[in-house]
């Protein structure tokens, strides 16, 4: 975990959503369960950005790579798990689901502007199905969590980085957000 506004690695893995929302906080839950229960090399940091907007500019300028995780509306089905790169990113979240992708918009347009922008950013988006006031994320996204976590192990993995699980942790119920 890493100071936030404190550049420590080269590769961010940032958590977004409203987790007042039940499934628009998908990517605050993603990247607090991988940070209980999964150890990273030390040239990963993971930011749970919550709704943030700007604030968030000093954590994700002078990467080398991002990973974004959060609820993102594709037009499929609910659980629902896509993959956006790069420009890709910008002409999708211009739908918003919320006004957090208001401040994505804004932090990438401005990374831009500065000359700034991380040269691969990917973000792991997850459809999601409910958007009511709740703390707990609905079946269906729930059960989609596990393929976003596989996707961002295996982009880590293509970037030579390996995970490794807290041998400490039982590993029943990780992905059940259920409090």
């Amino acid at each position: 975990m890493s100071v936030p506004g404190k550049i420590s690695s080269d590769i961010l893995i940032l958590g977004l959503g409203n987790v007042l929302l039940q499934d628009e906080g998908v990517g605050v839950h993603v990247v607090n369960q991988l940070q209980k229960h999964y150890l990273f090399n030390p040239s990963v940091d993971l930011i749970d950005g919550g709704t943030s907007g700007l604030d968030l500019l000093g954590d994700i300028e002078d990467r080398t790579r991002i990973i974004i995780v959060d609820a993102i509306e594709f037009g499929q089905y609910p659980g629902y798990v896509g993959i956006l790169k790069n420009d890709e990113i910008l002409a999708r979240i211009q739908t918003k689901l919320s006004i957090h992708h208001l401040g994505l918009s804004d932090i990438l347009s401005t990374l831009i502007l500065l000359d700034k922008i991380p040269p691969e950013i990917i973000l792991v988006g997850i459809q999601p199905e409910k958007l009511e006031t709740g703390l707990v994320l609905s079946e269906t996204v729930n059960k989609a969590v596990p393929k976003a976590v596989s996707i961002i192990f295996s982009l880590l993995e293509e970037w030579g980085i390996t995970v490794t699980q807290n041998s400490a942790d039982n590993q029943t119920g990780v992905w059940q957000f259920t409090s």
